[in-house]
């Protein structure tokens, strides 16, 4: 692909920092505006106009932010709590949201915590939770309920423990363990054993 030129760019600047209306990108796109700070080079904003293929394709008309350091955003001082204003606001019209640290941890911090996942079908609206160690919930009251089904499955242990009282409720409760289901046979052959030796 040849390289893109733009003869209208205009620049304003000092050692400390720029303004690039036109600027042509590293990777051949052009930039509406670019604001860079000068003591080092990975610190821009742009708001880009161009896009080419697949892989710069989220160029074309997007934003950037590029910051070596902390990144931070305070905002809402005064909006009042009964309002139901949002002090940060963030929507996808379409395509995904990504919050990614690599070397760090996500924390959410609030008052109250929603997660909602509203789907237009049977396959859509899911809320999945994946660890590859644990996945540790405290609380005073933790409430499960479901409409369907609700299943808990483990590979190896599952322990149920009520130190003050463990209450099963059910309209139909079915249990059976694995030796019973297994061996069977040995078990209704030893309950005949039993059954003929009562009868001597």
């Amino acid at each position: 692909m040849s390289d893109k030129k733009n003869y209208h760019t205009i620049r304003y600047g000092t050692a400390d920092g720029e303004i690039k209306f036109g600027h042509i990108t590293k990777d051949n796109e052009i930039s509406g505006v670019m604001l860079r700070a000068g003591r080092d080079v990975k610190h821009y904003i742009t708001l880009d106009n161009t896009g080419g293929d697949n892989e710069k394709v989220f160029r074309k008309h997007g934003t950037i932010c590029r910051s070596p350091g902390s990144f931070q955003v305070k905002a809402g001082d005064n909006i009042e709590r009964d309002k139901n204003i949002p002090g940060i606001f963030l929507d996808a019209v379409s395509g995904d949201i990504v919050i990614r640290a690599v070397k760090g941890k996500i924390r959410l911090e609030a008052i109250d915590i929603e997660m909602v996942a509203t789907g237009e079908d049977n396959t859509k609206g899911n809320i999945s939770l994946s660890a590859n160690e644990k996945i540790i919930q405290k609380a005073q009251t933790i409430d499960v309920s479901s409409k369907t089904s609700t299943k808990i499955f483990s590979d190896k242990t599952v322990e149920l423990i009520g130190n003050g009282f463990l209450n099963f409720y059910g309209g139909l409760i079915d249990a059976a363990d694995g030796a019973t289901q297994v061996n069977g046979s040995q078990t209704e052959s030893s309950n005949e054993d039993r059954a003929r030796s009562s009868f001597k």
